[in-house]
């Protein structure tokens, strides 16, 4: 079948229109995940990539990461653990929120309150406390989250894999230091396999 032709008749037709603004409408969705605020803080938390906008989102909502891969999104395994309640062990929580910029398509991820009413200020939205950093464990088996800010798309990336960090800062990414720290994904499958 000819695409060519076939594309010529839809647009004629006034039908290719209605077929790119629907498809419009679906990409948009597909960067749009769900809230972020979850009822069970301890365990994995998930990285998934847009391939469309080439966002990043973390989440530890198991259901949030099933419907963001049915979307299309990619599922690129566990960024680290965290826990509200680790056993056996009692520090002070530090809640990291996650804002959504409506106009961008773009999530940030900080334990910064400051930063989460500045950008409150600037039109994003709190989509609440998405997980906690583990900075107050006293175990040692806690990871540093690196974060990476993009000049060009404004985007923001988090990993816990400096190789990952040093390797996109020499591809021109903005290096913004420690964002917060998780536990080792010691005990879940899918981790992060470094670039």
């Amino acid at each position: 079948m000819n695409t060519h032709i076939t594309h010529q008749k839809l647009f004629k037709n006034g039908l290719l229109f209605g077929a790119l603004l629907l498809g419009l409408g679906l990409s948009i969705k597909e960067a749009t995940p769900a809230k972020a605020v979850t009822a069970d803080f301890n365990g994995p938390v998930y990285r998934l990539y847009n391939p469309n906008s080439g966002e990043h989102v973390y989440t530890m909502g198991l259901s949030e990461k099933n419907n963001l891969v049915h979307l299309g999104w990619a599922y690129e395994g566990v960024l680290a653990d965290s826990y509200y309640n680790y056993p056996g062990v009692s520090y002070t929580k530090i809640p990291v929120y996650r804002l959504y910029n409506a106009q961008s398509g773009q999530h940030l991820y900080t334990k910064n309150t400051y930063e989460v009413s500045s950008l409150i200020t600037k039109g994003w939205a709190n989509e609440g406390i998405v997980f906690y950093d583990s900075s107050n464990c006293t175990l040692e088996s806690v990871t540093p989250v690196y974060r990476l800010y993009n000049p060009n798309s404004s985007q923001h990336f988090f990993t816990n894999d400096i190789n990952e960090s040093n390797y996109l800062t020499n591809l021109g990414w903005n290096y913004e230091g420690e964002a917060f720290q998780f536990n080792y994904p010691h005990q879940w499958e899918g981790k992060i396999t470094p670039l």
